[in-house]
């Protein structure tokens, strides 16, 4: 038995030693693995050039089992076809290849990128450049997108681990007007301007809003800027590098001002709040004008459907860029690629452009650069459906994409230099691209779409949003109208008709405004307090009014009493109640009041001091008023019994005398 045992264990011994020679079983093997991405390619290729691709790797496992390889396909044929191609789907005729190369023998540049080099066939004629490394040189028919597949494969195999579609646009050889590109650059965080007054401006916010602010400033593409005010000011408080950066590449763009907070318009109008939609718009252009620079006032950006009536009532707008959803959709075999007349309530024709959604979509992508040259082949799909047109469309960063530094500067590279596209600002697109027809030649008329819910989960509250306005209104006569304490409570209550903002914080706002105003009230006050005691009918009370503030304050000052009558500067007696209007410097302001008692005795005298406009109280007190001195009444009344008593006592001692026999008895 023991024999065995030690035969059994000397065999397992020897299977582990085999084992470990061997290496572990395929199953047990990690598969190969790995990421790729595009690091930087060429934006446009003509005749004689090379297009030059890197691509970065990053998780790569088990390399020796990984092939990497790169095709070029035949050119798109529609926008559709383009659609489909950016899934790895419908890519066309093979027209060049490199490798597949494996991975291990791949050499990598300085940048540790992969590169691929694709050389173009020159015109007839001319010698053919030499084969790349990557592969031959590659003849292609003429102008066109041409899809390039890059992959990471199995080794040996054409199972695919990861892969990406990009495009070499071949440009023309023609001299064809290039697709005219108007770029709307937003600017714009969430709302930095807190309830309690202060500014607060995340890193988050900061990085994107440089990101922008450094790739507007490092290009000299001619684009069109359209900031968030409130973002502004708020980036003048916070951080003012920044905005400085901004301001410093604004040479050959256009800037445009919107409302100072993005409101739902329709619902104030509707709600009898147009002053609050003219407020926004006012003050959303004069901070613009002091931040940046003078804004065109007679363009409206909007990033959601624009309602008939609202269009009506913004007499000075005289152009409108909207989304394509915003409109009633159109039945024609290529895109609109050029403006077009939409009509407002009134029947006024208003020039527009739609924002393409399916430009749109190539900002939201994992891979900033991939996005970028994607965005700039669909503008060259767009270029090609009808060469020779005079056509241009809008390219509008959705309001929620974060600015990456590589998209920006790929694409807005790529628009400064190519002859299939041509930058201008929203003036230039309308300007110089011809308004789309009918096929009967007449000017094309859309309809706006129906009204579609906005974003954010707020809800006007209309009947506290005119209260809160109406206070600011008085505090605005009490204070400095133009002082930065009333501007601070104006962008308060604008900020609360927000759209992003919910109901209870929308609420928060207004009841910020509350405070800001009772914390500048609370510096004016009335110091008379206790009694003052009058010893003539006619006396002067003698009031202290107290001004904490800096600056001078506007105040309306009741007087009121049942047994008082007020004298006013020409004299006249106000009985019971009079108001004087004053201007209280800082420090204390003596005031003095004349007055005729009308009765005597203690009564109260109440004293309040409210906004000019009577909305506002500020302070109010009671002083008891004591009079000595008697009233008119009570001299007749002390005269009358006087008299009594003069006429008692003259009767009382005549009658003593004769009864002393003093005097004769009457007759």
């Amino acid at each position: 038995m023991a024999h065995r045992r030690r035969s059994f264990a000397a065999l397992t011994a020897l299977l582990v030693a085999l084992a470990s020679l061997l290496g572990p079983p395929a199953s047990a093997q990690e598969p190969p693995r790995g990421r790729i991405s595009l690091a930087s390619q060429t934006a446009w290729v003509g005749d004689g050039e090379s297009f030059e691709l890197r691509v970065e790797l990053a998780g790569v496992r088990r390399p020796e089992a990984l092939d990497i390889v790169a095709t070029v396909h035949a050119a798109v044929t529609s926008r559709s076809q383009f659609r489909r191609t950016l899934e790895g789907r419908l890519l066309g005729t093979e027209l060049w290849r490199s490798g597949p190369s494996p991975l291990p023998e791949v050499g990598l540049d300085a940048a540790g990128t992969v590169p691929f080099t694709v050389p173009l066939d020159p015109p007839a004629g001319t010698a053919s450049p030499s084969p790349s490394a990557s592969g031959p040189a590659l003849a292609l028919e003429g102008a066109g997108v041409y899809p390039v597949r890059v992959e990471l494969r199995r080794a040996g195999t054409a199972t695919p681990i990861d892969g990406f579609t990009t495009y070499l646009v071949r440009t023309r050889d023609d001299d064809a007007a290039p697709l005219s590109v108007a770029w709307v650059q937003g600017f714009a965080s969430p709302v930095a301007l807190q309830p309690d007054a202060t500014v607060a401006l995340d890193d988050g916010a900061r990085a994107t809003l440089a990101t922008t602010a450094v790739a507007v400033g490092t290009s000299d593409v001619p684009l069109t800027l359209n900031p968030r005010p409130e973002t502004l000011d708020a980036l003048a408080a916070a951080a003012p590098d920044i905005l400085g950066e901004l301001a410093a590449g604004l040479e050959r763009r256009q800037v445009l001002a919107g409302p100072y907070v993005d409101v739902r318009s329709a619902e104030l109008f509707a709600a009898g709040l147009p002053a609050v939609v003219e407020a926004e718009r006012a003050l959303g252009a004069a901070t613009v004008a002091a931040r940046l620079a003078p804004p065109d006032l007679d363009i409206w950006v909007s990033d959601g459907p624009v309602d008939a009536e609202v269009l009506a009532r913004s007499g000075s707008v005289e152009r409108l860029v909207i989304p394509e959803d915003a409109l009633v959709a159109l039945d024609r075999p290529l895109t609109l690629a050029n403006p077009f007349l939409v009509e407002d309530a009134d029947g006024r024709r208003v020039e527009t452009a739609a924002v393409d959604p399916g430009l749109v979509t190539h900002f939201d992508q994992d891979d900033p650069v991939l996005g970028a040259h994607h965005l700039l082949a669909d503008l060259a799909v767009l270029a090609y459906d009808s060469p020779g047109l005079e056509r241009g469309v809008v390219v509008a960063p959705p309001p929620s994409w974060a600015p990456s530094a590589d998209f920006l500067a790929a694409a807005l590279t790529a628009l400064a230099t190519g002859p299939v596209v041509r930058a201008v600002t929203l003036d230039g697109l309308f300007e110089e691209v011809p308004l789309a027809t009918e096929p009967d030649g007449d000017v094309l008329v859309r309809a706006l779409g129906p009204d579609l819910p906005l974003p954010g989960s707020g809800s006007l509250a209309a009947a506290d949003l005119r209260r809160t306005r109406a206070d600011v209104a008085s505090a605005a006569t009490l204070l400095d109208p133009t002082g930065p304490t009333v501007a601070l409570l104006e962008r308060l209550a604008l900020v609360s008709a927000a759209t992003e903002l919910t109901v209870e914080e929308q609420a928060a706002y207004r009841a910020g405004v509350g405070q800001v105003i009772a914390r500048e009230l609370d510096q004016v006050g009335i110091l008379s307090e206790g009694s003052f005691r009058l010893t003539s009918r006619e006396a002067v009370v003698p009031l202290t009014l107290v001004n904490d503030r800096d600056t001078d304050v506007d105040v309306a000052l009741a007087l009121e009493s049942d047994k008082l009558d007020f004298i006013t500067p020409s004299g006249a007696a106000v009985t019971g109640a009079t108001t004087m209007a004053l201007t209280l410097s800082p420090g204390r302001t003596p005031v003095m009041v004349p007055v005729e008692a009308r009765a005597s005795g203690d009564f109260p005298l109440l004293i309040t001091v409210r906004s000019p406009d009577g909305r506002l109280e500020v302070a109010s007190t009671r002083l008891t008023v004591r009079s000595t001195f008697p009233s008119g009444v009570g001299f007749l009344l002390s005269a009358g019994a006087g008299l009594f008593l003069a006429l008692w006592w003259a009767r009382h001692w005549r009658t003593a005398r004769r009864d002393r026999r003093l005097v004769p008895p009457p007759a």
